[in-house]
This record gives structure tokens, sequence and C-alpha cells, in this order.
């Protein structure tokens, strides 16, 4: 988990600015605003330009950041488990049954029909707004709780109650809820 956080935050950290800064460096003649945009189009494959500068900062920084004594060989895969949410064995013991999901839908959401609800793009981003305007994003329970990740039969508890969560809280209930309303099998929760 560490290691997964390390490289998140080194990933992250200054990785915009030196794009930013390697873009101005690669096309001078520019303003930041264009020699961003052609960065990022070589990025995606239209243009050829060097970024070895990058990837070498980059490195540096990890290398300034390593903890001492700890030993990670470079190009290393980083461990990972994922599991469509339907064979996730964490996700299994939240117990979300269609009803469930449509009392949510209703409920908390307050989506009028949900009896003829057909999973496609445009109720997929109705959800996702749903969501974001009727589900608060919040720590408040993890700092009323004992100091333990909340279980399955918690998160369900808490999201079918519409008082919502943390990260963690919402995006598995929510990985769930889509599997569960047809949009699966290929719903993932990378975490």
């Amino acid at each position: 988990l560490y290691r997964e956080k390390q490289q998140f935050a080194d990933g992250v950290g200054n990785w915009v600015s030196d794009i930013q800064k390697h873009a101005m460096k690669i096309f001078p003649d520019m303003d930041a605003v264009c020699a961003e945009q052609s960065f990022c189009n070589f990025v995606l494959g239209t243009e050829s330009v060097g970024y070895e500068s990058l990837v070498e900062s980059r490195k540096e920084r990890r290398r300034k950041h390593t903890i001492p004594g700890k030993v990670v060989p470079p190009g290393s895969p980083q461990p990972h488990r994922w599991y469509s949410v339907r064979s996730n064995p964490d996700l299994k013991r939240m117990n979300l049954s269609y009803e469930d999901a449509a009392k949510f839908l209703r409920d908390v959401l307050h989506w009028p029909d949900t009896k003829d609800f057909l999973p496609s793009l445009a109720t997929l981003d109705a959800l996702i707004v749903s969501m974001l305007e009727r589900i608060p994003f919040h720590n408040l329970t993890l700092l009323t709780r004992e100091r333990r990740p909340p279980t399955m039969d918690e998160i369900k508890q808490d999201m079918m109650s519409g008082i919502g969560g943390p990260c963690s809280v919402v995006n598995s209930f929510f990985a769930t809820l889509l599997d569960v309303l047809g949009f699966g099998p290929n719903v993932y929760l990378l975490s």
C-alpha cells in the first residue's frame, strides 16, 4: 500500500508542472497552452518528440523519496487485485439485491420509476449525476466509528440511508450497484 501511495503521489505531485515545463522546452516558440497541446498530441501518438527528461525527472524524484533499506527492483510490476465486481470476494459480502438497488434509486436518488430500468449510456450518465448530486462525500463516519475499515454491511447501510461517506464507501457501493443494475459483467473497482 505504501508503494502504491508513493507511486501515485510521485506520478501526480509535480507531473502537471513537469509536463508544462517539458512542453515549453520542446516547443520554445509556442506559448504555454500551444506547447502543452502539442505535447499532449505527442502523448496521444500524433507527433514524435523526446520525453526522456520527464522520465528521468520522475526517476530522480522516486530515488529521493525511497525508504532507506527498502529495495524495489526497477521495472518490477506493481502488485494488483483487479476483480470484476461480480467476482470480487469483498464486494460479494455486500449482498446487494436488485430490490435493494431499486429501493436505493427510488428512495435515495429520487428516481421516479425503476421497474423499466435499462442499462445504457444515458442511464449511466444519469446515475453518475444523481450520485454526485444526492450522495455526500465526507469522512465523518470515519471519525465517529472505531478506527478500522467499514464492513460491507456498514457500507450498504450508509449508502441505503443516503449518508454517503468517503470514496472507498461510495465507489464500492456504486460499482456493486452498477453490476446489480445490469451494467456488468465488466464493472471493475480499481483500488
